[in-house]
């Protein structure tokens, strides 16, 4: 797809093709409930036939029928209609922002190159003799701060040659911007476009199957059908658990609600760790899975470093293969650590989900693993209830040990500000370190593990807006040092579905322009101390005025540290954002969670 495809496609169209698979699958799914209501209950009630064999034709209609709503549910609602409906949607905002920028590009002069995986913003060949005439035009002027020359020997000609290299470096400074932002709108887009595809592929390498058909051994078939659909569904939960299904969020919460109560409640006891991590299931089914696998996994560490204690025990002291099993036993005992101080942070005594003192919400475990430096989702307050909602994105060192720790302690001060600035609407500040950081500022340098953390960032926010259970919250994210990276790379390469995103002591986003990053509204801070500012390695630092963020004032901590410590001031600003010192700061960025600003 080529922007002038995107740029032409009737989305309306798309729409229109997604109402009309709803509309006929709501149709479908009448007559059937009609089938039940006055055959298997009217025509053939008991009423008017009373035998065994009348009740194998009415369990055998219905069981057709279960299946044929199944079936409708999954192909032609969540598949078909929810799937063409999202990608009109995608695409539709895409096209919005090319008709915003396309317009821009050409007025300026540029031209497009490229693609349809990549494209260049040049400058065209008229900008170029303009500028090396000295005749650059007015637009180009206004941004160097010089008159348009207005003659051959008029001053601001001589001007327009000893400002030739401003106004290179300018305008190709706007192209650059202009190129983010096409790149940016094209990868959503393609994203977008693969997503569907793959939704669609599914259909075709997942066959409907039949309910079983009558015969001398029925009894035997019937028993076998029933347990073959609820396998069934836990292998639909496998494949979806482990991203194998083609499914959105919004694909898999239509699945779960189409899923009966004794489904769900299997689901979530005998395999709680598919349902725990899966975007787009409730949050309380969600938080109930995940603290299962918690208990689950604390308990098969202190078994697994037991078994492994025994075994040190009767190795040479001296040998390697001590040395290396020690090692191992203290990595277990790391991850054992950071489970049970997680566990600690949101359960209270009696083992039910613990309540933030400062605002009386509770806990919810959404996602964790020890997989490298560890992840964990923990939300206080609920997603799906809430009016507004914050995910907090912390940076370089972050881990589930931050989680039990000090990275909660940030989100806990958000969560309070936030109820603070808005006490009559509901907020859930999210903790997502649900990627894997860099451990130091070296790795922090490498946008690499931005990158491969992005497809979990659209995800989740996917997630918050599917199983919403009222009006869609107003969503900011909040990045932090490298997690304000992490917060634009995804916006820009995969697109996230955020109203707002906030910048904090940031080393740069992965773009040169908040236009590429696709939010209604995108603000940025950084305190005058902070060392980040000497660091800025992941494109324009986004409290530059060139970059088009908001910019809200953070105070430093105030801290008077002796002549020989003073080094440690910029590095102590990175981390004081949520101090006391900086309340006004504070302030103004609860204002953007709960969209005040």
């Amino acid at each position: 797809m080529t922007w002038q495809d995107l740029r032409g496609l009737d989305c309306d169209a798309v729409r229109t093709l997604g109402d009309s698979w709803k509309s006929y699958s709501d149709n479908m799914i009448g007559q059937s409930q009609r089938l039940r209501d006055e055959v298997v209950k009217g025509h053939l009630g008991t009423d008017y036939y009373e035998s065994d064999t009348a009740d194998l034709v009415r369990e055998q209609i219905g069981l057709t029928a279960d299946r044929f709503e199944d079936d409708l549910s999954d192909y032609a609602t969540i598949r078909l209609s929810t799937g063409l409906l999202e990608v009109a949607d995608a695409l539709e905002a895409e096209q919005n922002e090319l008709t915003e920028l396309i317009p821009l590009i050409e007025s300026h002069d540029f031209e497009i190159a490229g693609g349809p995986a990549e494209y260049d913003v040049n400058m065209s060949g008229e900008l170029h003799r303009a500028i090396l005439t000295t005749n650059p035009p007015q637009w180009l002027c206004d941004m160097v701060g010089i008159e348009k020359p207005d003659g051959f020997f008029d001053l601001d000609r001589l001007k327009a040659v000893f400002n030739g290299v401003d106004l290179y470096g300018t305008a190709m400074e706007l192209a650059d911007q202009y190129q983010d932002w096409l790149r940016a709108v094209m990868s959503r887009a393609h994203d977008a476009d693969d997503d569907a595809a793959a939704a669609l592929a599914q259909m075709r390498e997942n066959p409907a199957e039949l309910p079983p058909q009558f015969g001398e051994t029925y009894d035997e078939l019937l028993q076998e059908y029933k347990s073959d659909l609820s396998s069934e569904v836990a292998g639909e939960m496998r494949a979806i658990a482990a991203g194998e299904s083609g499914l959105s969020p919004g694909q898999v919460n239509e699945w779960w609600d189409g899923l009966s109560e004794a489904e769900r409640e299997a689901l979530i006891a005998e395999h709680p760790e598919l349902v725990g991590p899966v975007d787009g299931i409730p949050v309380e089914s969600r938080d109930t899975a995940n603290r299962t696998v918690l208990d689950r996994d604390i308990s098969g560490l202190d078994s697994r470093i037991a078994a492994k204690e025994d075994q040190l025990a009767g190795l040479d002291p001296d040998s390697d293969e001590h040395q290396r099993l020690q090692e191992e036993i203290d990595g277990l005992k790391t991850d054992r650590t950071d489970l049970a101080r997680l566990q600690d942070r949101i359960t209270d005594d009696d083992g039910n989900p613990e309540t933030y003192d400062e605002t009386g919400q509770s806990y919810y475990l959404l996602d964790f693993a020890t997989e490298g430096s560890g992840q964990a989702v923990v939300s206080i307050g609920n997603p799906d209830t809430a009016d507004n909602v914050n995910a907090y994105v912390p940076g370089t060192g972050g881990g589930i040990a931050g989680a039990g720790g000090g990275l909660m302690n940030r989100a806990e001060t958000m969560a309070a500000d936030a109820q603070d600035a808005s006490p009559d609407t509901e907020t859930a500040t999210v903790l997502w370190m649900g990627y894997d950081a860099p451990d130091d500022l070296l790795q922090a340098t490498d946008d690499k593990w931005a990158e491969q953390g992005s497809d979990e960032l659209e995800s989740f926010t996917e997630g918050v807006r599917a199983s919403a259970e009222g009006e869609a919250a107003n969503l900011t994210l909040t990045g932090h040092s490298y997690g304000s990276t992490m917060v634009g790379t995804a916006a820009v390469t995969e697109g996230v579905d955020a109203d707002n995103m906030l910048f904090i002591g940031s080393p740069g986003v992965g773009t040169d322009t908040a236009d590429a990053l696709g939010a209604q509204d995108v603000y940025a801070t950084r305190n005058d101390s902070d060392v980040i500012q000497y660091g800025t390695v992941h494109g324009t630092d986004p409290v530059d005025g060139s970059f088009g963020a908001d910019t809200i004032h953070s105070d430093v901590d105030g801290k008077d540290s002796p002549w020989y410590e003073e080094y440690k001031d910029p590095i102590r600003n990175h981390s004081s954002y949520w101090d006391d010192t900086n309340l006004q700061g504070r302030e103004d960025m609860a204002d953007v969670v709960t969209g005040r600003a």
